[in-house]
């Protein structure tokens, strides 16, 4: 964990309790800060490599654990269990931890998001255009990559069907309790980096409260009616921030199209596509890294003050 971070307990108003963490700075040598959201499974352990660098770019950061994974509070009686009613439940998440965080932390505000997280984000940057100076998203989970179009359409119709038929709490077909610490490195298809990889099976082997299984029938229908939602044309119009959309070239889990159709839509999107990139960017190679935060670095140059170090 890098030095000076701190950790809290957030409550929402349906009574869902969220673990959040912070890296304050003083404010004489601060650009402002990052607000970092993970993706489905993540938890703030995953992000403190990522943490650090920010700190060293001089920002403060800021994190939350979504409700049903990291350590905030799990939905159903088994806790492995990815699983939400409805993506409002996570605008809820968002909204608590901005009302109750962001006040004490330096502008200018910058997002950083992965996956489900940029879906989130998504929803955040067009129901509060003013909130973030700039907006960066590590492969958004703005559509599923599920074999072909015929096949993710089928998937949503299951996921649908079981949804309304008392299934929203079962696992998806083929899914388990089983967190990433037990998939061999050889068997994943998130990041290329072993190291990395095998970084994040400790930390669930040390703390297992913080491991998540496969999602559920209502984690699944959610998804694909807020990807539906966000990918509107409408939609996507109304979100003004600038954004950076980053395309993981190898990714098996996200739509590249779906990501360039977001890009081109809205106001200030730009893409940015990084060849051989499994689908979790930010824990991938030193190789993929290195070319990530040199456009992140660029793109925020652009959208911030300059550095006052």
């Amino acid at each position: 964990m890098p030095a000076g971070g701190q950790a809290f307990w957030l409550h929402t108003e349906d009574g869902t309790r969220l673990r959040a963490m912070t890296w304050p700075r003083d404010a004489g040598s601060v650009r402002g800060t990052v607000f970092m959201f993970g993706g489905r499974t993540e938890f703030a352990e995953k992000y403190f490599e990522v943490a650090g660098e920010l700190l060293e770019r001089g920002f403060a950061v800021a994190t939350v654990d979504w409700r049903g994974q990291g350590l905030s509070d799990r939905a159903l009686a088994d806790p492995r269990k990815g699983h939400v009613v409805d993506y409002a439940e996570f605008d809820q998440d968002f909204a608590t931890f901005m009302r109750d965080v962001a006040p004490t932390m330096p502008r200018p505000w910058i997002g950083l998001a992965h996956s489900m997280g940029g879906n989130v984000l998504m929803r955040a940057m067009h129901d509060h255009p003013d909130m973030f100076a700039a907006v960066a998203l590590s492969a958004p989970m703005l559509g599923l990559r599920l074999g072909s179009p015929f096949v993710s359409g089928m998937l949503g119709l299951v996921a649908a069907a079981g949804n309304r038929s008392g299934f929203a709490g079962r696992y998806v077909p083929g899914g388990s309790s089983a967190a990433n610490d037990v998939v061999p490195f050889e068997q994943n298809i998130l990041t290329h980096d072993r190291a990395r990889y095998a970084l994040h099976q400790l930390q669930i082997a040390a703390e297992p409260k913080i491991g998540l299984g496969s999602a559920t029938y209502g984690w699944l229908a959610a998804s694909f009616r807020s990807i539906r939602k966000v990918m509107q044309t409408d939609y996507l119009t109304a979100i003004k921030t600038p954004v950076l959309i980053v395309v993981a070239g190898a990714d098996r889990l996200i739509d590249r199209d779906a990501l360039v159709a977001a890009a081109a839509n809205v106001e200030q999107g730009e893409l940015l596509l990084i060849e051989g990139s499994n689908h979790e960017v930010l824990i991938e190679t030193d190789e993929v890294r290195i070319k990530f935060w040199a456009a992140f670095d660029k793109f925020i140059d652009r959208h911030l003050r300059p550095n006052p170090r």
